[in-house]
């Protein structure tokens, strides 16, 4: 059954490029009678409006390059690409980008960005823990991507960066980095208006306005609202999953000569129900079976995942979030100076209700603040007739979080325990409603470097590497709410602090064939931060960890063929990642305890294929493979009984062996003043666990996600049209958690249903 299932999507992928390709051979006088007017088509995948070559600008290597030039596995869109592609958010490039893999908000929150890149990726959003793929905003990095601009309001473009990126962007990019560069005012007095409204009662407006003040100075200002209901109905009525959220960004350009400076400030206010999320399976424990006994009755597995329930305590999805940078360009020091200077803060507060019940059996409630500081200074040097680039940079970081974590664990049993004659330790023993307060501190300092030396006309040499010096200060106190004592007897609270330095380099060697062919290798490293346990349930739990690290090899050519016609981009790799921070149990005489331990090694190889085909003036496609092979081969652990559990040899969570996209564009002149646009295209993904213990409840099954759209665009700046996403309204589970060992479920995250939207947008 397994192997026909994964047949089958194949297939069905296949079919829609077969359909594709008949799509080619039509002739394009069938699309048409005039051509007197060419629709504005945004180039496809790794495409951008640079005319003379199809490239998008990038920054990969912190300075711009075109994307072909650029020795690093890397997908890019630009804000054009995205509207064609009928993409909502940042998350929904995972369909067009290989090895990479968004989970939705865990925890109940939509907020949160959680990237997975070739297998490496966390999804933990307590502030103890750091991500492994890091998102920067117009090159500052976000510490807590919550309240973050992912809503594609203003966006310039999106470049994800695959593999360790530590020797130029730093910490916690050891999978790799998603950068979302957005729009420079440029005083073109433009401005745009789009409205757009379909299933789920949603209705969603963006405006944006470029102008300018005088010569030297512009601005733009853009919004978004929007608000739809959840595909998740509760019992009791109204949705998970809704959203109402509004966005804006304004920001002021002063470019007088040689001196560029740009001043942005970007804010996010959502107030929404929690994330959709569902019990797909419960086996009783003694601890159910106790607050059945003495509370109420619990827990029964909704009939469908699109049916749930919860309680008011855990039904909560808000997120405000305030950016502000200050980037500055100019000529000093007989070279190039770039300063960023940036400020942020965000507060969510975000629920989950594990049981999916009214009752309050098992479920958490977080509330985050955070507040950051960063700057970088850059200086960049052509030297030897420009034979040689090098770029020197210092960078500084501060962040202050503070998180509270109500944990509801059998609410209301430790009172009801009393009441029945317990005695009081014993109860106290069995509270683990627990408040949790922790606070964290985060210094960071570094300095870094690079050099391209071209050692022939087509031969050059890239060499860098970045030093980081970094300290953490934790605070943390932990009480029973109900007994009203302390988590851990005696230990009311604790500081701990750790310092950690990394030197994270990177050598890229590159071969010019000729302008049109680039073959490179490379090797890099990266580090994910060290940091503290931030769950600990007994004094033995209490510590910390140090950071990860990873080795890359890769090597990758990079083409365009047939007078640029045919784009042909290939990278293979080959990752070691050792001191893997995994959770890690261990037998005391109380009971089993769980702390995060640098205790974990992998391996990870796999290749990535991208192309793009321009058949013709009306039509292109774009396609992309990628294969991984991840697994542990060293993570032990033990069970309740106290028995080892050897993890080694299983498959790191969010590794597909293999996942393809292939799309195609057409356009078409419907007449002097009208044109016309049809996208479809189609996203595989091959079987994977989304769990440590490849839980089988937790596989999810190979799939294929097919999204369409038509537009209409008239030359008076009106355009039009209808967008399909999930169109064979296919869901899989995207992220879960196996609770069957103490509080009896398994709880699964899954994909948004088929979706179909009509939109309106008047440019002027």
């Amino acid at each position: 059954m397994v192997k026909m299932s994964r047949k089958i999507t194949v297939r069905r992928l296949g079919l829609c490029g077969t359909s594709l390709l008949i799509l080619a051979a039509v002739p394009a006088a069938a699309w048409g009678q005039s051509t007197a007017m060419t629709t504005d088509l945004p180039e496809t995948n790794a495409t951008s409006q640079d005319v003379a070559s199809g490239d998008i600008i990038v920054t990969a290597r912190k300075r711009e390059e075109k994307l072909q030039d650029v020795p690093v596995s890397v997908t890019a869109f630009s804000g054009a690409s995205l509207d064609a592609r009928g993409y909502q958010s940042v998350v929904d490039i995972q369909q067009s980008t290989p090895n990479l893999n968004f989970t939705p908000g865990t925890g109940g929150t939509s907020s949160q960005i959680s990237a997975y890149i070739r297998g490496v990726g966390e999804y933990d959003y307590i502030i103890t823990s750091d991500p492994a793929v890091a998102v920067f905003v117009d090159g500052v990095y976000q510490a807590r991507p919550f309240g973050a601009m992912t809503s594609l309001l203003g966006i310039d473009r999106i470049e994800v960066l695959r593999g360790p990126q530590g020797s130029l962007f730093g910490k916690n990019t050891i999978g790799g980095a998603i950068n979302i560069v957005l729009q420079k005012p440029t005083g073109s007095d433009h401005g745009k208006v789009d409205v757009q409204a379909g299933s789920y009662a949603s209705l969603q407006g963006r405006a944006s306005y470029d102008g300018s003040l005088s010569q030297d100075l512009s601005y733009i200002v853009s919004v978004l609202g929007r608000r739809a209901d959840g595909w998740q109905h509760l019992d009791t009525g109204g949705t998970l999953g809704n959203q109402n959220q509004l966005g804006g960004r304004a920001a002021l350009r002063w470019h007088p000569g040689d001196f560029d400076a740009v001043l942005s400030v970007d804010g996010l206010h959502q107030r929404q129900n929690s994330a959709a999320h569902s019990m797909i399976a419960f086996e009783p424990t003694f601890f159910s079976g106790l607050f059945s006994t003495f509370v109420t009755p619990c827990c029964t597995v909704p009939a469908s995942i699109k049916r749930t329930g919860t309680s008011n305590l855990l039904n909560i999805d808000n997120a405000d979030g305030v950016d502000g940078s200050l980037t500055m360009d100019f000529s000093a020091l007989g070279g190039h100076v770039k300063s960023i200077s940036a400020i942020r803060n965000s507060v969510v507060t975000f629920a989950r209700d594990g049981d999916a019940s009214a009752v309050n059996f098992a479920g958490d409630r977080q509330h985050i603040n955070s507040t950051q500081y960063s700057q970088e200074f850059q200086v960049s040097h052509e030297l030897f007739g420009g034979r040689v680039k090098t770029l020197l940079g210092l960078y500084g970081f501060y962040e202050r979080a503070h998180q509270q974590t109500l944990l509801v664990t059998a609410y209301g049993l430790y009172p009801q325990l009393i009441a029945a004659g317990f005695d009081p330790a014993l109860a106290a023993a069995l509270d683990f409603n627990i408040d949790f307060d922790q606070i964290q501190t985060t210094k960071n300092l570094a300095a870094f470097g690079s050099a391209t030396v071209e050692l022939s006309n087509a031969l050059s040499l890239d060499i860098g590497g970045r030093y980081t010096w970094e300290h953490k200060d934790f605070d943390q106190t932990a009480r029973r709410i109900f007994a009203d004592v302390p988590l851990i007897p005696g230990i009311p609270g604790y500081h701990l602090q750790n310092t950690w330095h990394n030197f994270s380099p990177k050598v890229t060697l590159n071969y010019k064939i000729d302008s049109d062919v680039l073959l490179y290798a490379l090797v890099s490293q990266g580090f994910r931060s060290g940091g503290f346990n931030g769950r600990p349930t007994s004094a033995e739990a209490i510590g910390g960890f140090d950071p990860e690290k990873l080795t890359s090899y890769e090597a990758g050519i990079k083409s365009d063929l047939f007078s640029r016609k045919l784009r042909i981009n290939i990278s293979g790799f080959y990752n070691q990642y050792r001191d893997m921070q995994v959770v890690v149990q261990f037998p005391l005489p109380t009971g089993i305890v769980a702390r995060t331990e640098n205790a974990g090694r992998a391996r990870i190889w796999g290749f990535e294929f991208e192309s793009r085909l321009r058949a013709n003036n009306w039509l292109t496609f774009d396609g992309s493979v990628g294969y991984l092979n991840a697994r542990y081969q060293q993570y032990f652990s033990h069970d309740a009984a106290g028995n080892v559990l050897d993890y080694s040899n299983l498959k790191l969570k969010h590794t597909p062996p293999w996942s393809a996209s292939l799309g195609a564009t057409a356009t078409a002149p419907l007449s002097p003043h009208v044109g016309a646009s049809l996208r479809i295209d189609g996203a595989y993904q091959d079987r994977q666990f989304v769990d440590v213990q490849n839980t089988s409840l937790l596989e999810a099954r190979p799939n294929v996600i097919l999204n369409a759209s038509i537009n209409f665009k008239v030359d008076n700046g009106m355009s039009f049209g209808v967008e399909a996403q999930n169109l064979t309204n296919r869901q899989v589970i995207k992220e879960g958690f196996d609770s069957r060992g103490s509080f009896g479920f398994v709880e699964a995250y899954y994909n948004p249903p088929r979706r179909i939207f009509a939109n309106v947008r008047y440019e002027f």
